[in-house]
């Protein structure tokens, strides 16, 4: 049998479902780039970073996503023009998560949208990227115990298996190769 793990805005209008399976479905990281740091605090959303600016990010492909409820309330913005699509709870500016285009199959789940505990179901995040754009010096017992190429060339691995498997179909965000809401980019809006 399947674990999955649940997910919802923060108002509960938006929900859905995570099958996690094995390890090779799915990773967890710290982002600590600008893009993730923007994006939460266009939101309103600040609290959700850590204390040095860092997203826990809980990575699966796509179709490992059904959203259950609240289709209508989803939303999408890009940071700059042709950036990471940015997945969001318009009802309540909850982040849900991020993908790179309909073409790869990897969904980046933001940790907070996760009902139960990730340490407890997959572990603590295997490492940090972007730490360059932290707030300030992150503690080694933070950044984790992999280099940001480990996780890097860990990430490359997955997707490349994620794409051989057909994994990024269904795509809860992208319907025929097209996002199922069209992204506003905050760079146009000078956000």
């Amino acid at each position: 049998m399947e674990r999955c793990l649940h997910m919802k805005c923060q108002c509960g209008k938006v929900r859905g479902n995570v099958s996690i399976g094995s390890k090779l479905f799915h990773n967890r990281v710290v982002c600590y780039c600008d893009d993730c740091q923007a994006f939460v605090k266009h939101l309103k959303q600040p609290h959700i970073l850590n204390a040095y600016g860092g997203s826990d990010v809980f990575q699966v492909s796509a179709s490992q996503l059904t959203i259950t409820q609240g289709h209508s309330e989803i939303g999408c913005l890009t940071v700059t023009r042709g950036g990471v699509h940015r997945w969001f709870a318009k009802c309540c500016n909850t982040p849900l998560g991020n993908t790179l285009n309909a073409r790869w199959p990897l969904v980046g789940l933001l940790h907070h949208c996760i009902e139960e505990d990730l340490d407890k179901m997959v572990g603590r995040p295997v490492g940090s990227v972007f730490c360059k754009f932290a707030t300030g010096e992150i503690p080694k017992e933070i950044k984790g115990s992999w280099s940001h190429k480990q996780v890097a060339a860990h990430l490359i691995l997955k997707i490349a298996l994620w794409r051989v498997l057909r994994k990024g179909r269904p795509s809860p965000f992208y319907l025929q190769g097209k996002p199922i809401v069209k992204p506003y980019c905050l760079a146009d809006k000078g956000s």
